[in-house]
């Protein structure tokens, strides 16, 4: 009789070692993906605060508008642009930025261009809003303006 052995001591060895270098390089692909996934969520965080940062700058030159007539003066000539910056924290994260302009190419001083940008980290929000002032004594609380 003749026995053929082959000799396959080893082998099993050899690929556990594959599987598990394969099992390696993709979880070492999934913890990437898991970081990418992070960066993506910080970022759109970050928008979010911007766009609210910028609204309330918006808000900010509504009041500013309704209740400092020193404020109305400073933005009453076509070439004047006021900008003012809103960081009252001194905070490095978020800043933002408001811009007052009379509306180009209308002779109506009571309307305005408010720019406002919020800025947080790297993202950056800008909004801009037309407001009218109320002529005369007005109600205080009246809405001025509109999207």
């Amino acid at each position: 009789m003749v026995y053929i052995v082959r000799s396959e001591r080893g082998l099993a060895a050899i690929l556990a070692l594959i599987a598990m270098m394969l099992l390696g390089i993709m979880g070492i692909g999934l913890i990437v993906l898991s970081k990418i996934d992070i960066e993506i969520s910080a970022n759109h965080r970050d928008g979010v605060a911007a766009q609210y940062i910028a609204e309330g700058g918006i808000q900010w030159a509504i009041v500013q508008l309704k209740t400092d007539p020193n404020f109305v003066i400073e933005t009453k000539t076509k070439k004047n642009v006021t900008t003012y910056v809103i960081d009252e924290n001194r905070s490095t994260v978020a800043s933002c930025t408001v811009t007052t302009t009379l509306k180009p190419a209308i002779t109506d001083e009571n309307l305005r261009v408010v720019t406002s940008i919020g800025s947080v980290n790297k993202a950056k929000r800008q909004i801009s809003a037309q407001i009218r002032l109320p002529v005369g004594k007005g109600d205080p609380f009246e809405v001025i303006w509109e999207y």
